[in-house]
């Protein structure tokens, strides 16, 4: 079957995603190298006028055309040469969304090709995909999944299983898959926040910003209760949905539709880790202030996905760092 016969599957609440432009905070057009495929590149060749000229000035090809592809030269702070000081697409205002690169084109979208249809979805770095997952109250559904029952969707239904608590449906997915629950999220014992800073501290880092964060956990003196009144405020505040849509979305992202239950358990205690740290991330600035707004949560997942998921580096030393303590326990 050709890809573009396969079926897009997609999460309910990306559906109503838009890219805000100049209203976000953390333009994607800002920090990132944005290559030029072959076909956008040639049509770039022959764009008349000032635009033109501007385009192929600001085009900088590869020393090996076999290893990568053209990009844009950045300019100060890192910015694409079309974003204009109202951080709009001078291309876009001037051409049209159609002259866009693909990357450009495609940006924050994800695609999983799987063996009847194609997975889309809506990576965390942008802060418009991350605020659409945090306000989505309901269990996430997928739009137009076949029918079918495999090992992931075992996994989200005890995920998303309301009637207990999320500690208790980790066990349960834990359990499922043969593996430990000793290092679950939200066990109210924080006896690990001080390693767990410390490991992602030695991790690649981007941004400062990040950095401010990681030492915050570092340094964190959390308690058990600390915890428990973090946990209750997200009640409270009707939130607790806000962790398991994060589990949701790490496991949708990283997970096969049709996986082996070893990939299972490694995504899985992945999606936990990670879940566990933005956790701990939330209840210190629940301390430090005694609210814990949504638009920090969504900032910190967008952090979050930018330094970890986008990083092929640390994905693999997280999944290093669970192999050993897999070995210690």
């Amino acid at each position: 079957m050709e890809d573009k016969e396969k079926r897009i599957v997609m999460p309910d609440y990306s559906e109503g995603f838009q890219c805000i432009a100049g209203k976000c905070r953390h333009s994607c057009c800002i920090g990132w190298e944005i290559d030029i495929d072959e076909d956008t590149y040639e049509k770039y060749r022959t764009v008349p006028g000032p635009v033109g000229e501007k385009l192929r000035s600001c085009i900088i090809m590869p020393s090996d055309p076999q290893e990568s592809l053209p990009h844009f030269i950045l300019e100060e702070n890192e910015r694409c040469p079309f974003l204009n000081s109202e951080n709009l697409c001078e291309l876009i205002l001037d051409l049209g969304e159609e002259s866009l690169c693909e990357i450009c084109t495609e940006h924050p979208r994800f695609y999983k090709n799987c063996s009847d249809h194609i997975e889309m979805g809506y990576g965390l770095c942008c802060e418009e995909a991350s605020r659409l997952l945090l306000s989505h109250s309901e269990p996430v559904r997928l739009i137009g999944l076949p029918g079918k029952c495999g090992l992931r969707e075992e996994i989200f239904s005890l995920l998303q299983n309301r009637t207990k608590s999320l500690s208790a449906r980790i066990v349960d997915i834990c359990r499922l898959l043969s593996i430990s629950s000793d290092n679950t999220v939200f066990s109210q014992m924080p006896s690990d926040i001080a390693d767990l800073g410390a490991f992602f501290g030695r991790l690649e880092r981007l941004d400062p910003a990040w950095d401010v964060e990681i030492n915050r956990v570092k340094a964190a003196s959390l308690t058990r209760e600390d915890l428990l009144a973090f946990d209750g405020y997200m009640e409270k505040e009707g939130r607790a949905f806000e962790y398991e849509n994060l589990l949701w979305y790490l496991i949708y992202r990283h997970l096969t539709d049709d996986p082996l239950k070893d990939e299972a358990a490694l995504c899985v205690e992945f999606s936990v880790l990670s879940v566990k740290l933005l956790h701990y991330l939330g209840a210190c600035k629940f301390k430090e202030k005694g609210a814990f707004l949504k638009e920090e949560q969504v900032e910190l997942s967008r952090m979050f996905s930018s330094e970890i998921e986008y990083s092929d580096e640390n994905v693999d030393l997280i999944c290093d760092h669970i192999f050993d303590l897999q070995e210690s326990n």
